[in-house]
């Protein structure tokens, strides 16, 4: 069962406190209220890739707009709101049946969520197809390699249960052929029993017609024919990473309180968290604290403008590129035109309608993510880059505490030259590209993993026993030296040699990695396919 964050439950909680606000009062004002809690509710939920939820969202989204042309005509009938509230609470509901016990907790007691394990989180996919069909067998054998459970279905038979997989994979009996109508209501009978699964159809014809008909029916991705099953391993593993994205933050800084009030009011409605200052003076260090990913600026400001505070910041390497959104009450176009000339990004005049600000300000956020993303992850694999690997180590060191616990591990592919020499370089990326996935599978999304160069990757565990990691780190490597490497002629089978250091034996960022490299050179000279402690010191 997958978990819901505490961002979308305090949504929804808004959602269904303006909605019982409304039904007590009637008011039109309030109804407005509670149709812009649920846009934001459902932005959230597709950020998460949740599209049954999602769905139902838009469903009540269009009852509600449908009623905005006449204030006049609410309190609405009794009836209709009736419908309504139903078709709430089975959003709610369903939110509800997949809150962690941690999400639980701090959703009574309205404080920072402890850190979970999900080590062992199950991750069922449900894999749906004929008796005996040849993709069944080898989609399920990759699955079960990079950390999933799959679970076969017969195309016409009821699941047995009513927990969602994470995903649900529609193999159709003829390869690149259309979905028989009998297919496609198989498709949408599993849409209603798993709201929230996402569904992918397999082998899917380049015909706009065949695509349409199971979109409606509640397909979220149809993978055309010519896609391997490497290519929809890669998606879901996607789709995992990001289930519990970080929220966007934005940065106000604006010298009036009720204008603050009114932004930071704006921006919680569609899910993005804010903090204010009121003094340009105190903004580096209020960046380096809350760390934002865009900084919403006041034009006319004590001591300075900001465009003069926008112009400084783009002195210092670490701002030259965070998104800055000028807020202000001029309309001179001039002034707007320089304001931008001088590091703006964009100008909205004030007052600012809260659905045209949530807009601009996560289109400039999730551009800004990409371009950081793509300078700090690598191209083959996902996973982070060397130097981006070190950096978010030496986070992770800073953030333990005095008595806590870090664990590094470095992993070097055995005889990776020789893969390549002897079968090329696309099954050396293939065997480059399977641990990254296996490791991504089988670890935490807050664990670092990195392709820290070449054949080589770093793994730092927060939280984690020496004993544990350790027992963790030979379940994976014995995972791997068991999958296959398929090519044109056959396959072959790669192994891996690891070193680990942990605190508090090691206590720098160098020392960790240099003391796991130590160990897995002690690793490689001792035959390779082995995981070697780096030695305990400072006991």
């Amino acid at each position: 069962m997958f978990s819901i964050s505490y961002l979308i439950l305090a949504l929804a909680e808004t959602l269904e406190q303006r909605w019982e606000t409304y039904r007590e009062r009637g008011d039109f004002d309030q109804f407005v209220e509670f149709t812009l809690s649920l846009n934001g509710l459902t932005e959230q939920l597709n950020n998460q890739q949740l599209p049954g939820l999602v769905r139902a969202c838009q469903e009540l989204e269009n009852t509600a707009l449908s009623l905005f042309a006449t204030p006049s005509a609410h309190p609405i009938p009794v009836v209709r709101a009736n419908a309504m509230e139903r078709q709430l609470n089975v959003i709610l509901r369903e939110l509800r049946q997949h809150e962690t016990p941690a999400v639980m907790a701090r959703r009574g007691m309205d404080r920072i969520k402890k850190y979970e394990d999900t080590w062992n989180r199950p991750r069922k996919v449900m894999i749906v197809s004929r008796i005996n069909h040849p993709w069944m067998l080898a989609l399920s054998e990759q699955l079960s390699f990079f950390g999933f459970f799959p679970e076969e279905l017969r195309w016409g038979a009821q699941p047995t249960h009513h927990e969602p997989p994470l995903a649900t994979i529609f193999i159709p009996d003829y390869e690149g052929k259309a979905y028989s109508p009998q297919a496609v209501a198989g498709v949408m009978a599993l849409r209603a029993h798993f709201p929230t699964s996402y569904f992918y159809c397999l082998s899917v014809p380049a015909d706009l017609q065949s695509i349409v008909l199971l979109q409606r029916a509640g397909a979220d991705a149809c993978v055309p024919a010519s896609k391997q099953i490497s290519d929809l391993l890669s998606r879901i593993l996607d789709m995992v990473d990001t289930r519990e994205q970080d929220i966007h933050r934005v940065l106000v800084v604006e010298d009036s309180a009720t204008a603050v009030a009114h932004i930071r009011r704006s921006l919680w409605q569609y899910g993005i968290d804010s903090r204010a200052i009121s003094d340009p003076r105190n903004l580096l260090d209020a960046a380096v604290d809350y760390r934002p990913d865009a900084i919403l600026m006041d034009i006319y400001m004590p001591f300075c403008s900001g465009v003069e505070v926008t112009s400084a910041l783009r002195q210092i390497p670490e701002y030259q590129s965070i998104p800055v959104i000028y807020l202000s009450s001029e309309t001179d176009l001039a002034q707007q035109v320089e304001a931008l000339r001088l590091g703006g990004d964009q100008f909205l005049t004030k007052p600012v309608n809260p659905i045209i600000l949530a807009s601009v300000v996560k289109t400039k956020i999730e551009r800004y993510r990409e371009m950081l993303y793509s300078g700090r992850h690598d191209g083959l694999t996902g996973l982070l880059n060397h130097s981006t690997s070190k950096l978010m180590l030496d986070h992770m060191l800073k953030a333990t505490s005095t008595n806590g616990q870090l664990v590094v591990a470095m992993i070097d592919i055995d005889h990776f030259k020789s893969i390549n020499d002897n079968f090329g370089h696309p099954l050396g990326d293939q065997v480059i590209r399977s641990l990254a996935w296996l490791l991504r599978g089988r670890l935490r999304n807050t664990d670092l993993i990195g392709r820290y160069g070449g054949e080589e990757f770093i793994i730092a565990l927060a939280d984690a026993d020496l004993v544990r990691a350790t027992s963790l780190l030979e379940t994976i490597r014995e995972a791997f030296s068991n999958l296959p490497q398929n090519h044109a002629q056959g396959s072959v089978h790669a192994t891996f040699s690891c070193g680990v250091a942990a605190l508090p034996h090691y206590c720098t960022v160098s020392d960790l990695i240099g003391g796991a490299d130590e160990a897995l050179l002690v690793a490689k000279r001792q035959g390779r396919n082995q995981m070697v402690l780096a030695p305990l010191l400072n006991t």
